[in-house]
């Protein structure tokens, strides 16, 4: 079965170069069962490219396995020796080509389709803890009783102490109509609760967010693009129409991708008919290249002012989304260079259910830029790739005279205006760039280049020891579960909880007792700097804890979020 065109940055796990070594020995040795048997002939057969392998290359490939088979000093497993194979074959042509084994294949397809079978919750693991954020409204939790806050200490009898979030969903999703069992730990009433919860069909949303920030200001966070996200964006871009909203914020932040033609879709609701939104090209041509072109003649928001978000985890469709609207000069983008991923891919299903994503085509914006980020073939390659990925690529870095293109500063974020920079960049498309070596390692970062560029203060060490130890969602934790805390008289309006719950009396206290627990040296020089921040991200774990993401991107958005704040107020139009 061809399967659709994907966009999306694939999460990769890093091996160590020894254990690359190791692997990557054996995993390229087994290979030869598999290009003969599964990969040559599937993409012979089926990509219409290699059909005259050599006779005499698959007699020495198919003799190779046989001799493993029969020699090799332990017993061999062809099904995970397959496996293997396919996945170093994968790692060795780009980084976004990847393996899928048929349980991975699965669970991807659910979460593409937008909608899978489970208990429909919301939940989080924080401390070897799983919390119930919230219930979805009218799913097989909510209508058992099971309530926000509560702590699933077991599942089938089997603990739930110090599970994995991969583990949640494997245990707590299954077939439709089957039962699962769950003992709940109730902190403010202290009870154990025993429930029996049915499975059923739980629809999952690509968007996060949608609401108005003022009278004339909308917001919408999207977060991937599955297969219903061009009819959610309608409707939740329609919502916001009727509220009188004049200017649409939308984040694309962190957001990896997805499907292509979803984010087709969404920047057709804001482009005029024959508008060009991408193209791809192939290597060998054919179905694989495509000219997409928005088709709508609906109202859709074609007139309103539009500030798109992006940062370094905004991916393939987010950076085509992005990209469209920027070439097109229909919006204003916003934050940082995003991700870099100008790669599409096809999944190619087996016959054991696992597939092969494959890269089998380059995506172009409407200007004729190529964003994908320069990467080297190979397990290296790959590996310094994704690294790479996770370091931010500074203007102040990349010109002699930042300064000359500063738009803002203020205590919290220095602003870059930087329109000009997509079309220099272009240009060095194909020409010798001596003398420009600046130009040219931003050419090679690929990706969306904002209008304007955000950058923002760095944290203090302190601040990132207690965010990556998770500290602030322990804080927010222990003040949920404290009948004395203030934070109790906020659990039913958000909006209240927004505008006037305010640092605990024993906030600095709690700091100090977390840190002691968690075995971190308190700073109290960086405390007394960083309180306000250290206070307000708190205040989000908790707002994430009683209102669900929607709720926490709420406090963010309209009190929090210097890059919002600077959205509402840019100009009109595309500088």
């Amino acid at each position: 079965m061809i399967g659709k065109l994907y966009s999306g940055r694939q999460t990769v796990a890093l091996l160590s170069p020894l254990i690359n070594t190791l692997v990557m020995s054996r995993i390229l040795t087994v290979v030869i069962m598999l290009v003969v048997l599964v990969f040559g002939v599937f993409l012979g057969t089926r990509l219409n490219g290699n059909r005259d392998i050599k006779v005499a290359q698959q007699k020495k490939m198919l003799e190779a396995y046989g001799l493993m088979k029969e020699f090799y000093v332990d017993k061999v497993d062809s099904d995970s020796l397959a496996g293997a194979g396919i996945q170093g074959m994968a790692e060795y042509l780009d980084p976004h080509t990847v393996y899928l084994e048929p349980e991975k294949v699965s669970f991807s397809q659910a979460e593409f389709d937008g909608n899978f079978d489970g208990i429909g919750i919301e939940f989080d693991v924080i401390s070897d803890t799983l919390l119930v954020v919230t219930p979805l409204s009218g799913g097989p939790s909510a209508t058992v009783g099971i309530s926000p806050g509560d702590r699933i200490i077991a599942i089938d009898s089997a603990s739930a102490v110090g599970i994995t979030q991969q583990d949640v969903l494997r245990k707590l999703r299954g077939k439709r109509g089957t039962k699962v069992r769950l003992k709940v730990f109730r902190p403010l009433s202290g009870k154990l609760l025993d429930f029996v919860v049915t499975r059923g069909k739980i629809s999952t949303s690509s968007i996060d967010a949608a609401f108005m920030i003022n009278d004339r200001v909308g917001y919408i966070r999207l977060s991937r693009f599955i297969a219903t996200t061009g009819d959610e964006f309608r409707r939740a871009l329609a919502g916001l129409k009727k509220q009188g909203m004049a200017r649409l914020i939308l984040d694309l932040r962190g957001n990896p991708g997805g499907f292509l033609e979803q984010a087709v879709a969404v920047a057709d609701e804001f482009l005029a008919k024959g508008q060009l939104i991408v193209y791809t090209k192939s290597r060998a041509g054919g179905s694989e290249d495509e000219r997409y072109l928005a088709k709508s003649v609906d109202e859709g928001f074609k007139t309103g002012e539009v500030i798109v978000l992006v940062d370094k985890g905004s991916a393939s469709a987010s950076e085509i989304l992005a990209g469209a609207l920027q070439d097109n000069k229909r919006a204003v983008v916003v934050g940082e260079l995003s991700f870099g991923k100008g790669l599409v891919q096809r999944q190619l299903e087996f016959a054991d259910g696992s597939a092969i994503r494959l890269t089998v085509s380059r995506y172009y914006t409407p200007s004729g830029r190529q964003i994908q980020r320069v990467y080297r073939k190979g397990v290296a390659g790959r590996e310094r790739y994704y690294k790479e990925s996770m370091v931010n690529i500074l203007p102040q870095k990349l010109f002699t005279h930042p300064d000359s293109l500063l738009y803002l500063k203020n205590n919290e974020v220095s602003v870059y205006k930087t329109s000009s920079l997509p079309a220099l960049v272009l240009s060095l498309k194909g020409k010798d760039a001596k003398g420009q070596s600046k130009l040219n390692a931003l050419k090679d970062a690929g990706g969306i280049i904002p209008d304007f560029w955000v950058t923002g203060a760095s944290f203090s060490e302190f601040y990132q020891k207690l965010y990556q130890s998770g500290v602030f969602d322990e804080m927010a934790l222990k003040l949920l579960d404290d009948p004395r805390s203030s934070v109790q008289g906020y659990r039913a309006s958000l909006d209240r909880f927004i505008a006037n719950y305010s640092e605990e009396s024993s906030f600095e206290a709690l700091v100090l007792k977390t840190c002691k627990a968690k075995k971190i040296a308190f700073d109290r020089t960086a405390f007394t700097r960083d309180r306000k921040i250290i206070a307000r991200a708190v205040k989000s774990k908790i707002a994430h804890q009683l209102f669900g993401a929607e709720g926490q991107i709420k406090f963010l958005v309209r009190s929090a979020d210097p890059v919002v704040k600077i959205a509402e107020t840019l100009p009109e139009r595309r500088p």
